[in-house]
């Protein structure tokens, strides 16, 4: 019998890898239905015949999972993704995945489609089960025109999505250009995936920051490398750009 993703974190606290987290642990459980259910489905079929019987109630519903920074909802993403025993798993940042649709989206204008999310919405589901996403953020008016048709079409194809974000999903793209047109996408979220707050009053980026100098004189090469090494510790590797809107 497979461990259960609880039973694996028990096991990383027990020899001190991680702290109890009582709040962690609940989300745990519920990463671990959808796990259970991931690793109990059948490969899908694909093909013609494979679209006729797919059945949509076999899909489990996703997660949407936020909170506040350093709660760690990133090591949660990672911990479920790593211990997910299925083919066609995907785990990327969010920002990095909307740059490859728009990428995407210009390639297949070049064939001479009118819709061009069709076709690359459909080209990720014939290879992805599921989709994993870190730091769920809108803030271009560009993402937020396309992201809702691109996710119904990710929904129909069977993908299942989990995600993560600071924001609770009413916040997205909060005061955004045209976000009227955005609304259906947070309705579609709260339909199709399980709202879920981390709420733990333990910040564990302050951990990483422990030992570290308060601050560092002079500014050189030096003290900007230390610098960059805590932001790198920090952000683990990853950076969103800022779009400010005039």
């Amino acid at each position: 019998m497979t461990e259960k993703l609880q039973d694996i974190y028990a096991n990383l606290v027990a020899n001190g890898s991680l702290n109890s987290d009582p709040a962690q642990q609940l989300v745990l459980s519920l990463l671990e239905d959808i796990r259970q259910h991931l690793q109990g489905r059948k490969t899908r079929k694909r093909g013609i015949l494979g679209g006729l019987f797919h059945k949509p109630e076999d899909v489990p519903q996703g997660l949407y999972l936020w909170g506040g920074v350093g709660r760690g909802k990133s090591m949660l993403m990672d911990f479920f993704v790593n211990n997910l025993d299925i083919t066609g798993k995907r785990r990327v940042h969010f920002h990095a995945f909307m740059q490859e649709i728009h990428q995407a989206m210009h390639e297949a204008r070049k064939t001479g489609v009118t819709d061009a999310i069709a076709p690359v919405a459909k080209a990720i589901g014939q290879d992805v089960r599921l989709l994993a996403f870190d730091e769920m953020q809108i803030s271009d008016i560009t993402d937020a025109m396309i992201v809702g048709r691109l996710f119904e079409a990710l929904f129909a194809a069977g993908v299942v999505i989990v995600t993560t974000s600071n924001r609770a999903p009413d916040d997205l793209y909060k005061n955004g250009l045209n976000r009227q047109l955005f609304v259906p996408f947070i309705e579609q979220i709260k339909t199709r995936m399980l709202v879920h707050e981390l709420i733990s009053p333990t910040d564990y980026r302050q951990g990483r920051l422990a030992g570290s100098p308060v601050y560092f004189t002079p500014i050189n090469t030096g003290t900007r490398a230390e610098i960059d090494s805590i932001w790198q510790n920090l952000t683990h590797g990853e950076s969103e750009a800022l779009t400010l809107q005039i």
